[in-house]
């Protein structure tokens, strides 16, 4: 499990206890708060700067957005962003209130595999 997974999991069963019982203590939230602060330094949340986009992960989406396939495996390798880290990126970062969280609907089970193929014969060789 990357780093990046062992954060995400660690927030989302904070998320899930918050639900569970209906409220936050203090604690959860600044363990929720310094989570985040660990998941904004991974390779997908690296600021961009002088760029369009926020980070890579959001550039490498955007490539995929716009179908720039073998651009975004490119970037994947380039950047050492797993698609195993780039998937959970992508399902973490775009929620209701991002404008581009429809177009994360592309990245089904199809399409996540073909990504995983192409990305290893690609970067792992």
């Amino acid at each position: 499990m990357s780093e990046q997974a062992r954060i995400l999991s660690e927030i989302n069963k904070i998320i899930m206890n918050i639900l569970k019982t209906g409220s936050a203590s203090v604690e959860e939230a600044d363990t929720i708060d310094e989570l985040e602060a660990l998941l904004h330094q991974q390779k997908c949340f690296k600021e961009i700067e002088n760029s369009a986009y926020a980070n890579q992960g959001e550039e490498i989406a955007t490539l995929f957005f716009n179908e720039h396939y073998v651009e975004a495996i490119d970037k994947m390798c380039e950047c050492e962003i797993s698609p195993d880290d780039f998937f959970a990126f992508a399902d973490y970062h775009y929620d209701d209130d991002h404008e581009d969280e429809n177009l994360v609907e592309m990245f089904t089970n199809v399409f996540i595999a073909g990504v995983n193929e192409a990305y290893e014969s690609k970067c792992k060789s």
